[in-house]
């Protein structure tokens, strides 16, 4: 790994990603309840095998092919880009925990890279399961802004790069589930009240009726804790973009609905109990000298929720998103700049979350 990008994690674990801060519009049909959307694209070259059926010299080959293009590209601007194998794990963590990247691609036992614009808005994932994973994340609930964007880079993309594509199926994807257009929208939502009242999973039951699936914050695979759920939707074989796109929303806005209701119950017939665990949070926050992950996220989850309930009006709804991705493990110990055990990440977690609710 070169000193550039050396430096480039370096300074991303001491800041948060600039879409986080940077909302696409003036109002928030989120509610404050979607943290973030994410549009991804995937896409295949044609006429060679996909990443994990080719050999070594091919996935290098195709690999460079995009970094080329990606390079060469206005719409998606490139600031950073990596080859996985030069990162150690907890550096490729990072990358998840910030998400750029899956899990799948972390774990990646071949030739495989990740190039981002400068806002990390914009992130291509080199030989995942497929070849080429654009992806566009925006803070709040942007569906239709997100794929705007992203589309505009798959087109300036194609001009150069022979995407395999089928007249009778659509772009061809390693996942039956993907082919089509290859589009997977997703929301990360925030849903405190709906957990609170013991209504979350019947909720994200009827949720899944249009056609979206639950995750956990990372994505498939991943846990959910922090009251923070991934919905994504399930198939795009034989629908369109817009249908996609237009049924992300629908669900999104159905979702904050049920949130919105829940918060109303809780404000009628339990405001005191939401009270005392919003500033019970908030006080062990602004206390505790060990802070394991999961308890934090928690805390910090209550204490958004008092944030937006007007129960808490000294603390920043922004500041609390920052943390939650600074507190994460890859983070602490990049900042620190050595590998830490998990006793220590509990101590450092504390502190910093400490310092900035002082």
């Amino acid at each position: 790994m070169g000193a550039g990008f050396e430096n480039t994690l370096q300074e991303l674990s001491t800041r948060p990603p600039g879409w986080l801060l940077a909302p696409a519009s003036g109002d928030d049909p989120g509610e404050g309840v979607i943290l973030s959307t994410r549009v991804r694209l995937a896409r295949n070259l044609r006429a060679t095998v996909f990443p994990h059926r080719a050999d070594e010299t091919a996935n290098r080959e195709n690999r460079g092919r995009m970094a080329e293009a990606l390079d060469r590209s206005e719409a998606f601007a490139v600031r950073a880009r990596a080859a996985l194998e030069d990162l150690v794990w907890s550096d490729r963590r990072l990358l998840v925990e910030r998400f750029m990247i899956g899990v799948g691609l972390a774990e990646s036992g071949h030739p495989a890279g990740v190039a981002f614009s400068a806002d990390e808005a914009l992130v291509a994932g080199l030989n995942e399961g497929d070849h080429l994973r654009l992806a566009c994340t925006m803070s709040g609930f942007e569906p239709g802004l997100a794929w705007e964007r992203i589309d505009a880079v798959d087109d300036a993309l194609g001009d150069t790069l022979p995407f395999a594509f089928s007249p009778d199926f659509g772009y061809l994807t390693v996942s039956p589930t993907a082919a089509g257009t290859g589009l997977r929208a997703s929301i990360l939502a925030h849903l405190p009240a709906l957990v609170l009242t013991d209504e979350a999973e019947d909720v994200l039951r009827r949720i899944t009726r249009y056609g979206m699936e639950v995750r956990g914050v990372f994505g498939e695979g991943s846990a959910v804790f922090g009251n923070l759920f991934r919905i994504a939707n399930q198939l795009t074989l034989g629908r369109s973009e817009e249908d996609i796109i237009n049924t992300l929303f629908s669900a999104g806005r159905k979702l904050v609905e049920y949130e919105l209701e829940a918060r109303d119950t809780l404000t009628r017939e339990a405001r005191l109990q939401v009270e005392d665990k919003v500033h019970r949070a908030l006080a062990t926050l602004r206390s505790a000298r060990i802070l394991a992950l999961r308890e934090g996220m928690n805390l910090l989850s209550a204490v958004r929720f008092g944030v937006n309930m007007g129960l808490v009006s000294d603390v920043e709804k922004e500041k609390l998103d920052v943390l939650t991705i600074l507190v994460q493990p890859a983070h602490l110990e990049r900042r620190e700049g050595r590998v830490l055990n998990p006793s220590e990440r509990d101590v450092l977690r504390a502190d910093l979350v400490r310092s900035s609710l002082a």
